[in-house]
């Protein structure tokens, strides 16, 4: 890209959103055509839209009739009952749901540039970053017909991140700013509950830095905020599942499932056993059977023992595990080379660039930018890998992978660079 053709996108935004979001869409479609055979998704939120559209109720997320479920949290599900409500349940609900996991991808992608002038980054890196998240679909099938909330959720997550860099950055904190902030995030985990673990994060972060009582006081207020948004999910769970938790029920059903002898580091390795074989209620009928007869929050405690007896008993095969699991989720799938050479390319490239984040970005995008991808991960290292968990924060290590290499081709090329970067 040229100076002048980024000078014409930068002063066009409008366009660059379009013109990103149509080539996301359009080379998605691609495959949709080629998986249109294989679009049928079977899995724990398509069976709880269906429950919501046959009975009226959140239930049954496993392979047969569980009762009321807190596996997921809601908005996937519901956002599948109301698609599948209006063009059924047979091929043209679920092609509409795959056209809906792509609106939601390219709806991100064309989100890079802006994402990047909201941090301070570059326009130039956001640019970059979005027409080549958009023209290479790394994560495959999940980009079709296999996604969930995950793009929406990234999405979010850039949305209070952005508030939170505006509040760092403020002369002056104000309490109806951290009550606005956890109203987003308590928001934002009826999205993704895996979003929690970077709220805590930033708060235990920010608290640790400043050591002020305004600063602590800000955190209660947000995570008080937070918590006061989820109450009424966590009731429902209370009143239909006859016990707490928070917003999800299945940790430990996830831990056993990822933790035992034979077990895989990936959900996709897993899967490939019989599924009379498989721990997974979604899969096997006799674990659905003692989901049902024991209820989920008790086999959920039950498998979680199960699971943390395995951990402690074998900790060479946890850790060998644990090691593998942190490989996938950085570098990508071995047996994928494709996604593992573009994963470990822009994996790399976007840790390389912290440095450059904290040099021409700033030190308060520098520091969210590490606490995030430092706790995020934390919890996937203990499960299963899954192609699309690193979709929420990946838009982080594009503009930082993209900052890098403009920064490298300024330094070594300056008069052939694609980017030229603007310091501040």
């Amino acid at each position: 890209m040229g100076t002048r053709i980024v000078a014409y996108f930068d002063t066009h935004r409008a366009v660059t959103i379009s013109i990103i979001f149509v080539l996301a869409f359009l080379v998605r479609c691609a495959l949709l055509f080629q998986y249109r055979h294989d679009i049928v998704l079977v899995g724990e939120a398509p069976r709880i839209a269906y429950a919501l559209i046959s009975k009226g109720q959140f239930a049954d997320p496993y392979a047969i009739p569980t009762g009321p479920t807190a596996h997921t949290t809601p908005f996937f599900p519901l956002l599948l009952a109301g698609i599948y409500k209006i063009f059924g349940t047979g091929y043209s609900g679920q092609f509409a749901r795959c056209l809906f996991v792509i609106f939601g991808y390219s709806t991100l992608y064309s989100l890079y540039p802006t994402f990047a002038t909201a941090f301070g980054f570059p326009f130039e890196t956001g640019l970059f970053a979005g027409f080549f998240a958009a023209l290479v679909p790394v994560k495959r099938s999940f980009e079709v017909f296999r996604g969930w909330e995950e793009p929406w959720a990234a999405i979010a997550l850039a949305y209070i991140l952005f508030l939170t860099l505006k509040r760092y950055g403020a002369p002056r904190r104000e309490v109806k700013s951290a009550i606005l902030v956890g109203l987003c995030w308590g928001t934002a985990l009826y999205m993704s509950f895996s979003l929690f673990s970077i709220l805590i994060g930033l708060l235990v972060v920010d608290v640790w830095s400043h050591r002020s009582v305004a600063v602590l006081r800000d955190a209660c207020i947000t995570l008080i905020a937070t918590l006061a948004v989820i109450t009424p999910w966590t009731l429902r769970n209370q009143y239909q599942l006859h016990g707490w938790t928070l917003m999800r029920s299945n940790f430990g059903l996830e831990l056993r499932v990822s933790n035992h002898d034979g077990a895989y580091p990936s959900a996709e390795l897993n899967s490939a056993e019989p599924a009379e074989q498989s721990l997974h209620p979604s899969r096997n009928i006799r674990e659905a059977m003692l989901v049902r007869d024991m209820g989920e929050l008790n086999y959920g405690h039950w498998a979680s023992h199960i699971g943390f007896t395995w951990i402690f008993n074998h900790p060479r095969e946890f850790t060998w595990l644990s090691m593998q699991r942190f490989f996938y989720y950085w570098f990508g799938p071995p047996q994928h080379p494709f996604e593992l050479i573009v994963t470990s390319a822009y994996t790399l490239l976007g840790l390389a660039g912290l440095g450059q984040v904290r040099k021409r970005v700033g030190e308060i995008q520098y520091r969210i930018w590490c606490t995030v991808l430092l706790v995020y991960p934390v919890l996937y290292y203990f499960f299963q890998f899954v192609q699309r968990y690193r979709v929420v924060t990946e838009w982080m290590l594009w503009l930082s992978a993209a900052l890098f290499v403009s920064v490298v081709l300024e330094r070594f090329a300056p008069e052939k660079a694609a980017i030229a970067v603007r310091a501040g």
